[in-house]
């Protein structure tokens, strides 16, 4: 496999040479780094997104853990909250890439996701939900950082709007409905 050489794409020149404060801009450097660690190791456009897919899983665990050392309970959901929101905004090429549950037959793949999965388990079942209730916290959860980094990367410039005071607003909303979640679990057994 050759070198990736981004002249030879003009999408890409298009978008490093976007202004500087440009999310897209963003993304694409921080795939661009991404990619080059791994030339030579994938053949192909699906092994690529699979290997993006296992560092943004990795990366995002690791942030993870690191907020919520130390930390149980509402205050280990808020902190992983945040870590979630953070990893997506510090790192927006490899969010995009680990956003993606594709069905992958990778090892690797299998592994990165498993142990992400297993760290979330961890911390929601430590603000005493079941299996079940964490299903629904996650993809609300999910949703909610998708949310909030998807309105961050669109909004002007000339705009700017206090997302991280809504999102800590967002955050406590989130917390504060789990006890929500756990009651209207209750009531559906």
């Amino acid at each position: 496999m050759t070198p990736f050489d981004r002249t030879s794409f003009p999408e890409v020149e298009h978008v490093i040479k976007a202004p500087a404060s440009r999310w897209d801009k963003k993304i694409a450097a921080d795939l661009i780094s991404e990619m080059e660690a791994f030339f030579g190791k994938v053949d192909t456009i699906p092994q690529m997104k699979q290997a993006l897919a296992i560092a943004g899983y990795q990366g995002l665990r690791r942030q993870i853990e690191k907020a919520v050392e130390g930390k149980t309970g509402p205050d280990a959901v808020r902190a992983m909250a945040h870590a979630m929101r953070g990893f997506a905004l510090g790192s927006p090429g490899l969010a995009v890439a680990s956003f993606r549950d594709p069905d992958v037959d990778n090892p690797e793949y299998q592994k990165a996701a498993g142990q992400l999965g297993q760290t979330v388990l961890r911390v929601f079942a430590g603000a005493g939900l079941s299996n079940e209730e964490t299903k629904h916290a996650i993809r609300i959860l999910k949703s909610l950082v998708r949310g909030f980094v998807l309105g961050e990367m669109s909004a002007p410039v000339a705009r700017p709007i206090e997302y991280q005071r809504s999102y800590v607003f967002a955050v406590e909303m989130f917390v504060s409905g789990l006890g929500t979640l756990q009651e209207m679990s209750a009531e559906k057994d």
